[in-house]
Protein backbone atom coordinates (compact mmCIF):
# COMPACT_ATOMS: atom_id res chain seq x y z
CA UNK A 1 0.00 0.00 0.00
CA UNK A 2 1.34 3.75 -0.78
CA UNK A 3 2.56 5.73 1.86
CA UNK A 4 0.10 8.30 1.01
CA UNK A 5 -2.61 6.22 1.24
CA UNK A 6 -1.72 4.41 4.46
CA UNK A 7 -1.39 7.97 5.99
CA UNK A 8 -4.94 9.06 4.73
CA UNK A 9 -6.53 5.73 6.39
CA UNK A 10 -5.05 6.34 9.62
CA UNK A 11 -5.71 9.76 10.16
CA UNK A 12 -9.60 8.75 8.76
CA UNK A 13 -9.17 6.30 11.00
CA UNK A 14 -7.88 8.60 14.34
CA UNK A 15 -10.45 11.18 13.19
CA UNK A 16 -13.19 8.66 13.29
CA UNK A 17 -11.86 6.83 16.70
CA UNK A 18 -11.72 10.32 18.44
CA UNK A 19 -12.52 13.95 17.12
CA UNK A 20 -10.24 16.67 19.13
CA UNK A 21 -12.33 19.41 17.37
CA UNK A 22 -15.25 20.48 15.63
CA UNK A 23 -13.87 20.01 12.22
CA UNK A 24 -12.83 16.67 12.89
CA UNK A 25 -16.39 15.54 14.06
CA UNK A 26 -17.95 17.25 11.32
CA UNK A 27 -15.73 15.03 9.38
CA UNK A 28 -15.88 12.26 10.91
CA UNK A 29 -19.69 12.12 10.73
CA UNK A 30 -19.02 13.11 6.63
CA UNK A 31 -17.27 9.80 6.50
CA UNK A 32 -19.44 7.75 8.52
CA UNK A 33 -22.23 5.06 8.23
CA UNK A 34 -25.48 5.93 10.67
CA UNK A 35 -24.32 3.19 12.37
CA UNK A 36 -20.48 4.38 13.19
CA UNK A 37 -22.47 7.73 14.71
CA UNK A 38 -22.62 6.80 18.45
CA UNK A 39 -19.44 5.08 18.67
CA UNK A 40 -17.96 8.53 17.36
CA UNK A 41 -19.99 10.32 19.59
CA UNK A 42 -18.75 8.54 22.38
CA UNK A 43 -14.96 8.87 21.34
CA UNK A 44 -15.12 12.34 20.73
CA UNK A 45 -12.15 14.41 22.48
CA UNK A 46 -13.68 18.09 22.49
CA UNK A 47 -12.96 20.45 24.73
CA UNK A 48 -16.18 21.98 26.83
CA UNK A 49 -14.24 25.53 25.81
CA UNK A 50 -14.78 25.10 22.33
CA UNK A 51 -18.89 24.71 22.41
CA UNK A 52 -18.84 27.51 24.70
CA UNK A 53 -17.03 29.95 22.07
CA UNK A 54 -20.19 29.09 19.75
CA UNK A 55 -23.29 29.12 22.24
CA UNK A 56 -25.87 31.20 22.34
CA UNK A 57 -27.89 31.49 25.55
CA UNK A 58 -31.55 33.11 26.06
CA UNK A 59 -33.18 33.24 28.95
CA UNK A 60 -36.85 32.31 28.38
CA UNK A 61 -35.91 28.93 26.01
CA UNK A 62 -33.32 26.80 25.23
CA UNK A 63 -31.16 27.44 21.68
CA UNK A 64 -30.45 25.64 18.76
CA UNK A 65 -27.38 26.33 17.31
CA UNK A 66 -26.50 24.37 13.77
CA UNK A 67 -23.28 23.21 13.46
CA UNK A 68 -23.74 21.30 10.76
CA UNK A 69 -26.64 20.38 8.20
CA UNK A 70 -26.21 18.36 5.32
CA UNK A 71 -28.77 15.41 3.37
CA UNK A 72 -27.63 12.79 5.54
CA UNK A 73 -27.43 14.38 8.95
CA UNK A 74 -27.94 17.40 10.99
CA UNK A 75 -25.42 18.51 13.84
CA UNK A 76 -26.91 20.60 16.53
CA UNK A 77 -25.10 22.47 19.88
CA UNK A 78 -28.30 22.42 22.32
CA UNK A 79 -27.67 25.39 24.55
CA UNK A 80 -29.64 25.21 28.33
CA UNK A 81 -30.63 27.89 30.90
CA UNK A 82 -31.95 26.66 34.51
CA UNK A 83 -35.48 25.54 33.62
CA UNK A 84 -34.77 25.31 29.94
CA UNK A 85 -37.52 22.52 28.54
CA UNK A 86 -38.71 21.35 25.57
CA UNK A 87 -42.61 20.03 24.83
CA UNK A 88 -43.15 16.40 24.51
CA UNK A 89 -41.70 15.88 20.75
CA UNK A 90 -41.15 13.29 18.06
CA UNK A 91 -38.42 13.59 15.93
CA UNK A 92 -40.09 13.79 12.43
CA UNK A 93 -39.26 10.33 11.79
CA UNK A 94 -35.36 10.34 12.08
CA UNK A 95 -33.20 8.75 14.62
CA UNK A 96 -31.60 11.19 17.03
CA UNK A 97 -28.78 10.79 19.20
CA UNK A 98 -28.61 13.37 22.28
CA UNK A 99 -24.59 13.51 23.63
CA UNK A 100 -24.32 15.45 27.03
CA UNK A 101 -21.60 17.98 26.68
CA UNK A 102 -21.55 20.18 29.80
CA UNK A 103 -24.01 20.25 32.74
CA UNK A 104 -26.59 17.74 33.20
CA UNK A 105 -30.69 16.95 31.58
CA UNK A 106 -33.44 15.08 32.22
CA UNK A 107 -35.45 13.00 29.98
CA UNK A 108 -38.87 11.49 30.14
CA UNK A 109 -40.22 9.19 27.74
CA UNK A 110 -43.60 8.68 26.92
CA UNK A 111 -45.97 6.21 24.44
CA UNK A 112 -49.28 8.54 23.49
CA UNK A 113 -52.11 6.13 24.88
CA UNK A 114 -56.02 7.05 24.74
CA UNK A 115 -55.12 8.89 27.78
CA UNK A 116 -52.20 11.21 26.49
CA UNK A 117 -48.94 10.83 27.13
CA UNK A 118 -47.92 8.07 29.37
CA UNK A 119 -44.17 8.14 30.86
CA UNK A 120 -42.28 5.01 29.90
CA UNK A 121 -38.75 5.94 31.11
CA UNK A 122 -36.48 8.82 33.02
CA UNK A 123 -33.10 8.98 33.15
CA UNK A 124 -30.42 11.86 33.77
CA UNK A 125 -27.75 12.41 31.31
CA UNK A 126 -24.76 13.90 32.42
CA UNK A 127 -21.32 15.60 30.62
CA UNK A 128 -20.32 12.45 28.12
CA UNK A 129 -23.61 10.48 28.34
CA UNK A 130 -24.62 9.43 25.00
CA UNK A 131 -29.00 8.88 24.93
CA UNK A 132 -30.76 7.86 21.45
CA UNK A 133 -34.32 8.45 20.76
CA UNK A 134 -36.75 7.43 17.44
CA UNK A 135 -40.37 7.89 17.03
CA UNK A 136 -40.77 4.49 17.13
CA UNK A 137 -39.78 4.92 20.71
CA UNK A 138 -42.41 7.52 21.39
CA UNK A 139 -41.87 11.03 22.17
CA UNK A 140 -39.54 12.46 24.75
CA UNK A 141 -39.00 16.24 26.90
CA UNK A 142 -35.31 17.02 27.87
CA UNK A 143 -35.11 19.47 30.78
CA UNK A 144 -32.44 21.36 32.16
CA UNK A 145 -33.43 20.42 36.34
CA UNK A 146 -30.00 21.79 37.54
CA UNK A 147 -29.28 25.34 38.61
CA UNK A 148 -26.13 25.74 36.12
CA UNK A 149 -26.43 26.03 32.24
CA UNK A 150 -26.32 23.08 30.67
CA UNK A 151 -25.31 21.88 26.90
CA UNK A 152 -26.01 19.30 24.23
CA UNK A 153 -25.11 17.95 21.05
CA UNK A 154 -27.73 16.60 18.85
CA UNK A 155 -27.17 14.32 16.06
CA UNK A 156 -30.69 13.87 13.62
CA UNK A 157 -29.39 10.67 11.26
CA UNK A 158 -31.45 13.54 8.12
CA UNK A 159 -32.18 17.31 9.05
CA UNK A 160 -35.76 17.93 11.15
CA UNK A 161 -37.49 20.71 9.52
CA UNK A 162 -40.66 19.90 11.87
CA UNK A 163 -41.55 17.42 14.13
CA UNK A 164 -45.08 16.55 16.31
CA UNK A 165 -45.08 18.77 19.44
CA UNK A 166 -47.83 17.64 22.34
CA UNK A 167 -50.32 21.16 22.99
CA UNK A 168 -50.91 20.57 26.57
CA UNK A 169 -53.90 23.45 25.98
CA UNK A 170 -55.79 21.07 23.53
CA UNK A 171 -54.27 18.02 24.96
CA UNK A 172 -53.32 16.93 21.26
CA UNK A 173 -49.99 16.35 19.31
CA UNK A 174 -49.52 19.31 16.86
CA UNK A 175 -47.17 20.03 13.78
CA UNK A 176 -44.13 22.68 14.70
CA UNK A 177 -41.69 24.03 12.73
CA UNK A 178 -38.29 24.02 14.08
CA UNK A 179 -35.67 26.96 13.50
CA UNK A 180 -32.50 27.74 14.63
CA UNK A 181 -31.67 30.04 17.14
CA UNK A 182 -27.82 30.52 15.49
CA UNK A 183 -26.33 29.04 12.05
CA UNK A 184 -22.47 28.58 12.76
CA UNK A 185 -20.07 29.44 9.99
CA UNK A 186 -17.76 26.69 8.97
CA UNK A 187 -15.40 25.75 12.36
Amino acid sequence: MPGSLLKLLLTKTLIMDNPDCIASLVEALNNADLKQFPSILKNMNIDTSVFEDHATWDTQDYTRNCIERNDRYELLLLCWNPGNVTPIHSHGGQKCWVYQIAGELSEQRFINTENGPTETHRQVLKPHNLTYMDDRMGFHVLQNNSKERSMSLHVYAHPIDKCKVFNDQTKDFEVKKLKYDQVLEHI
